[in-house]
């Protein structure tokens, strides 16, 4: 039975893990977008911007962190179950996009803004219409970053009870059926290349021409 044929035969419950696998990835996504937001705006103001250099090199060295450690770490705190992925995807992913942020947010460079206080901007109309749109392109980015970080890593908290796609696979490998195990990881290839297509278009869309340097 060829992987296509495993599909088309199991679709219902198929369909059922995939849309668990989105729920949890789009829960984790969402949580991780905001607080890497709102902690990279603040830790970018005056007065606390040592504080978003020394989050750049944390951050950064973070991301090596495997992903299987932060899962079995939130595992022993919350237990079995669908939290656990998401608080661990959520913590997982708020790296990318928090050192996107304080990055590019700091790569400001300072005559611009200036430029704007001196015409009357508010620091809040500054960080809106001067900041954002200038570190969007990094922003992006390391959403695109953390949407295919935390598709791959739910698939792997399918040990803790989680769903998702991950459970074929490990079930195609706990009875040795090469189908499922190609048809699960077909589903989570085809949906990180997915994703990261249909924002690669947000960011073509969204981003100022003059700022998109990605093909």
């Amino acid at each position: 039975m060829s992987a296509f044929r495993y599909l088309a035969q199991n679709w219902p419950e198929v369909g059922a893990k995939l849309s668990q696998h989105l729920s949890m990835v789009g829960a984790a996504v969402l949580v991780s977008l905001v607080s890497g937001l709102v902690l990279g705006i603040l830790f970018t103001r005056p007065g606390l911007k040592q504080v978003g250099q020394a989050l750049v090199g944390i951050t950064g060295a973070a991301q090596a962190i495997p992903s299987i450690a932060v899962i079995a770490l939130i595992f022993a705190y919350t237990g079995i179950g669908a939290r656990t992925a998401i608080i661990a995807l959520s913590i997982y992913g708020i790296v990318p996009i928090l050192f996107n942020v304080v990055s590019a947010l700091l790569l400001v460079p300072a005559e611009m803004l200036e430029a704007a206080m001196g015409v009357g901007m508010t620091p809040v109309q500054v960080l809106l219409h001067v900041e954002l749109p200038l570190a969007a392109q990094s922003i992006v980015t390391g959403l695109r970053t953390t949407v295919t970080l935390d598709i791959s890593t739910a698939t792997v908290a399918s040990v803790v009870g989680a769903g998702g796609l991950g459970d074929i696979i490990f079930v195609g490998l706990s009875v040795v059926r090469p189908d499922m195990i190609v048809a699960g990881t077909l589903l989570v290839a085809g949906l990180a290349i997915l994703s990261d297509a249909g924002l690669a278009l947000v960011q073509r869309n969204v981003v100022s021409r003059g700022l998109v340097h990605t093909p």
